[in-house]
């Protein structure tokens, strides 16, 4: 019967230790554990050991990274670590990763961030008590910032890293077998849905056919209108679902006319005088968001556009509130004044 195949990536000499209980713990529970320093890995006489180690790793279905205090050898083809080389493989093969720091290179890692912004001194420079590379907060932080499958729990013993390990692959045993069983209700929603979308396009089309066919001249126009009309009224529900349904109070109709559209959206809800704008340099991702807050009593936040270290921005995707604003800008006056007093 087959089982999964579970690689441990980790330095060898420091982590000795944890490597042998993590063995054993992954025997005890039924599985295969994958470890390089165990003769695991097939070193084929063609190939480096370095690469050998990499093949290995698209072979497993686990992938279990620790990482401590010593950064380790540097792979034969890059200028990174063997272990940094062994997780971007499993990333690229889509292989789970669970992703454990030791305690105390987790404390120097935070240090290491919150001197990220300090002038006065070189943080890649400084001495961290339990690490001896600043690589290895680099290789935290390449962790970290992926937009999935993130999580890094630090550990202080191995007691640690088996009790988070247990929780972990518990809960992805729970969540394959709720999938299981939602396949085939998800299967039937679908079917629904997709009737119902075909019916309301049929809908659609029958509307489109009738009206063309009592106004032949104006039809495509009065049919376009309707459907911006439609569209700007989603972005007044986009607003009154930031503010959690409380209506904009500083401001009046007047107002909301006079200023010009031809602004971004959000820049046309500061000027509404109920939104506000600003940068906050968050430490732990070490990158500045730019955010637009609402006026409502739960302050909801909506983030803009996020700069790294690089100083490079990425405007963050709000199609939604662009598009519908689009509409709304297209429309005559009445209309614009008779959707925005939804707002107030």
């Amino acid at each position: 019967m087959a089982v999964p195949r579970v690689f441990i990536s980790s330095t060898c000499y420091d982590l000795k230790h944890i490597r042998e209980s993590l063995k054993y713990f992954v025997k005890n529970i039924g599985y295969d554990p994958v470890l390089s320093d165990e003769g695991d890995v097939f070193y084929n006489p063609h190939s480096h050991t370095h690469d050998a180690c990499l093949d290995e790793v698209s072979n497993c279905q686990i992938f279990v990274l620790i990482i401590g205090g010593r950064y380790g050898g540097i792979h034969a083809n890059s200028t990174e670590s063997i272990t940094n080389e062994e997780y971007r493989i499993a990333v690229s093969n889509n292989i789970p990763v669970f992703t454990m720091v030791d305690a105390s290179v987790s404390a120097d890692h935070y240090l290491y961030q919150m001197n990220g912004k300090n002038t006065l001194i070189d943080r890649d420079k400084v001495t961290y008590p339990a690490s001896d590379n600043v690589k290895i907060f680099h290789f935290i932080n390449e962790v970290r910032k992926k937009s999935f499958n993130n999580a890094i729990f630090p550990f202080r013993n191995f007691l640690d890293i088996e009790t988070y390990l247990k929780k972990q692959w518990a809960g992805m045993l729970f969540d394959f077998l709720l999938r299981a069983k939602n396949e085939g209700q998800t299967a039937i929603t679908n079917k629904l849905l997709s009737d119902l979308s075909q019916a309301s396009r049929k809908t659609e089309e029958l509307v489109k056919f009738v009206y063309s066919k009592l106004d032949e001249a104006n039809a495509e126009t009065v049919i376009n209108s309707v459907s911006e009309k439609v569209n700007a009224e989603k972005f007044v529900s986009l607003v009154l679902g930031m503010t959690g349904g409380s209506t904009l109070n500083s401001t009046d109709i007047e107002r909301l006319l006079k200023i010009p559209v031809d602004k971004t959206w959000y820049e046309y809800l500061i000027e509404s005088s109920d939104f506000e704008e600003d940068e906050q340099y968050d430490i732990e991702e070490d990158v500045v968001y730019r955010s637009l807050w609402s006026p409502s009593i739960n302050n909801y936040r909506m983030v803009l556009s996020k700069t790294d270290d690089s100083n490079i921005m990425e405007d963050i995707n709000n199609e939604d509130f662009e598009e519908s604003f689009n509409s709304l800008k297209r429309l005559d006056r009445d209309t614009q004044k008779e959707i925005l007093s939804k707002l107030l």
